[in-house]
């Protein structure tokens, strides 16, 4: 059972990392035209990809937790905008892979808004 899920984790990274590696220049349907076994399949797709990619957004937003508490600390609130700043790139963004993300029609957000 655990080489299952090793091989599927493998496998939906993979997929992942390729499907993102390719030109947009196909004319994809987006999920609402889907049909119902074209949803459920992206939906599967969506859940699947979203394990493994949740653990990766969850350490990053620990991560950025820890090191906006840090800089507030550390500089004394000295440095707060920096500190809100680092903590809203952490905990905004993408939390899960929307059936949209896999058609193309919309872009993973990891790190929350630009700077700007």
């Amino acid at each position: 059972m655990r080489n299952i899920f090793i091989i599927l984790a493998l496998v939906s990274c993979i997929g992942f990392i390729v499907q993102g590696s390719f030109l947009r220049d196909v004319d994809a349907k987006t999920y609402a035209e889907h049909s119902g076994a074209g949803k459920t399949g992206l939906v599967a797709a969506s859940v699947v990809t979203s394990a493994a990619y949740f653990p990766f957004k969850a350490a990053y937003a620990i991560l950025g937790g820890i090191t906006s508490g840090l800089t507030y600390g550390v500089t004394m609130a000295k440095e707060s905008e920096t500190a809100h700043r680092i903590a809203t790139k952490a905990f905004t963004g993408d939390w899960y892979i929307h059936p949209n993300i896999l058609t193309s029609h919309e872009e993973l957000n990891f790190s929350g808004p630009d700077d700007k």
